[in-house]
């Protein structure tokens, strides 16, 4: 398939009105389709082709934008990746997806890999994002999605999040994750204006918000926290606050909403390009965060009521996942029959609202009870001084697991043990604490629960309690 039939079928992705955004530049339609124009020729000119991948380093950011729309026009794929990375982990990378290219920012210049797909792959739609799952357990895969399927999420995100060229979406979100990278499709199929960071900095984003432009936010929790702990007073223009990529706390949706910030829940995965339920703004009374909306259009889960246990659910729809990626980039891997099983737990409720109820591999079984650190989590939230808790179960001889609690907040790790023996039962109760200033997080910007669970692990060594019965 050729650059130009290619298009045919995708949106070239600049709208008249589009404009980008980052620091003092400025790059309005006309500018814009100028430069994706001469990378396009750029590209081509030194060998690539429709069907091909082209690693590139997430920053500068303003580059990356400008190469991927370039590789939707030709119709080849993008595969960005923390900048930064060494050069053992971009070979890795490479090797995993065959990779035929690698992009050099500084000298636009394309660099061969040896690692190049065998070109027999094929898929219903040509893949045009490659994209790492965020690894906050520690088992990192790359997803391959189409144009087809991003396409599908972006029209969907747009239209339940009423996104049109009037407004703008501030993006903080790393574009080497799922939640970054597609609000750049988002904003070029609306025609919306995009104002790009290099990642996220609490003072930075705080000072753009009060520009007065900024409409659309997406963050993670642990970047919510840090920007109310920040300023807690709503910006000027904002109407739409995307918190999804983990679990939202109670207390920290009750503190968003009653400062006025417009709250709404999401979620979603890398496998599925992004959301696939929202929420629409939260009000006072409306504040369960394990309710993360109705369904997107044509977006289907397998899961029981919520009168039923728990099961993990199954999903299925246009904005999948073509499959995880092999060096032949062959689709279906990690698929059945169409479906994709997730982790997590979650359950359908009467009116169509999905529920998620922690993942499957966070059950543990401690003292011969079935313990959720989901559900134990969500009431440590409502400890007195807590501000981020994160709970790690390391196993344990003779109980099976251990409970330690991994938190920051004003109280300290006595304070938290007594309210935790006066507010839970027996395997509930976590045995260790390990207070922190603050939990360390991935360049997502989520929590990273390797380096949590290593924290705990040398905590409980230290107090000399890991074979304490």
């Amino acid at each position: 398939m050729t650059a130009s039939n290619w298009k045919g079928d995708f949106p070239c992705l600049i709208q008249p009105g589009s404009t980008i955004r980052h620091g003092d530049l400025s790059l309005t339609f006309p500018e814009l389709g100028r430069r994706v124009g001469n990378r396009v020729n750029c590209l081509m000119g030194q060998g690539l082709a429709s069907g091909q991948v082209v690693m590139a380093p997430d920053a500068p950011v303003m580059d990356l934008v400008v190469l991927m729309f370039a590789l939707a026009r030709i119709g080849a794929a993008l595969f960005p990746f923390r900048s930064g990375l060494d050069r053992d982990g971009t070979r890795s990378l490479a090797s995993l997806v065959g990779a035929e290219w690698y992009w050099h920012p500084d000298s636009e210049q394309l660099g061969r890999t040896p690692f190049a797909a065998p070109g027999d792959a094929s898929a219903a739609s040509p893949i045009g994002l490659l994209i790492k799952t965020s690894g906050s357990g520690g088992k990192p895969r790359v997803v391959m999605l189409s144009f087809e399927s991003l396409l599908a999420s972006a029209s969907r995100v747009n239209t339940r999040l009423g996104l049109t060229a009037d407004d703008t979406w501030l993006a903080c979100l790393r574009f080497s994750h799922v939640g970054g990278v597609t609000i750049a499709y988002r904003c070029a199929l609306a025609g919306a204006r995009m104002w790009l960071h290099e990642g996220f900095d609490a003072r930075a984003v705080r000072r753009d918000l009060d520009d007065g432009s900024v409409t659309h936010l997406s963050l993670v929790p642990p970047m919510l926290a840090r920007l109310l702990d920040l300023d807690q007073r709503p910006p000027p223009a904002l109407r739409v606050l995307l918190v999804g990529g983990q679990a939202l706390s109670r207390p920290l949706a009750q503190r968003t909403v009653e400062a006025g910030w417009p709250l709404h829940v999401t979620y979603g995965m890398t496998e599925t390009g992004s959301q696939i339920a929202t929420t629409g703004r939260l009000q006072g009374r409306d504040l369960d965060p394990a309710r993360v909306g109705d369904l997107m259009p044509d977006i289907r889960v397998a899961a029981g009521g919520c009168e039923a246990s728990p099961a993990p659910l199954r999903i299925r729809g246009p904005v999948l996942m073509a499959g995880y990626a092999n060096p032949r980039r062959r689709p279906g891997d990690g698929l059945e029959q169409g479906w994709f099983r997730s982790a997590d737990l979650g359950c359908e409720e009467p009116d169509g609202g999905l529920r998620i109820l922690g993942r499957a591999d966070d059950v543990l079984v401690i003292g011969g009870r079935n313990v959720s650190l989901s559900q134990i989590n969500a009431a440590l939230q409502e400890a007195p001084g807590v501000r981020e808790i994160q709970l790690v179960g390391l196993a344990d001889p003779v109980w099976g697991h251990r409970l330690t609690a991994v938190f920051a907040g004003d109280c300290d790790e006595g304070e938290l043990a007594l309210w935790c023996r006066g507010h839970l039962r027996g395997a509930e109760c976590p045995r260790a604490f390990r207070r922190l200033e603050c939990l360390p997080v991935l360049d997502s910007g989520k929590y990273d629960r390797v380096r949590i669970a290593a924290l705990a692990e040398a905590s409980v060594e230290r107090a000399g309690l890991k074979n304490d019965s």
